[in-house]
């Protein structure tokens, strides 16, 4: 279970995508920046869990902050939130709480992935 503020955050903002596409001032970069971090959750996702698995922190750190800085990026705002909390578990060495939170990041991370998916369709 994840804490009730995060789940009270909106699963996608759509104001941060509008804001990136006028900062890029191309909005098919930005369409194709959005198409890539949807087909690249499982992916991510598949490294977390082999890192968490490994118990390898730098390798776990890594994947967090790729999830954390493109999910704020998207506007994925209960994902970013969520990768926020495995990293402050990861720089205490909690790893058994970093791995606790894998099934509620993992639901969150589809649920966002289908936010994108059905405001962006490719």
């Amino acid at each position: 279970m994840i804490d009730y503020a995060i789940e009270a955050l909106p699963l996608h903002s759509p104001h941060t995508l509008d804001r990136l596409e006028r900062e890029l001032e191309n909005p098919v970069a930005c369409q194709a920046f959005i198409q890539i971090s949807i087909g690249m959750w499982d992916q991510r996702f598949y490294r977390l869990t082999r890192a968490a698995e490994a118990r390898d922190e730098a390798q776990l750190m890594d994947v967090i902050l790729s999830i954390e800085s493109s999910s704020k990026m998207l506007g994925l705002e209960q994902l970013a939130a969520l990768a926020g909390v495995l990293k402050s578990r990861l720089e205490r060495h909690d790893l058994d709480a970093v791995l606790g939170l894998l099934p509620p990041l993992e639901r969150c991370g589809k649920l966002s992935m289908r936010e994108l998916r059905a405001a962006y369709p490719a």
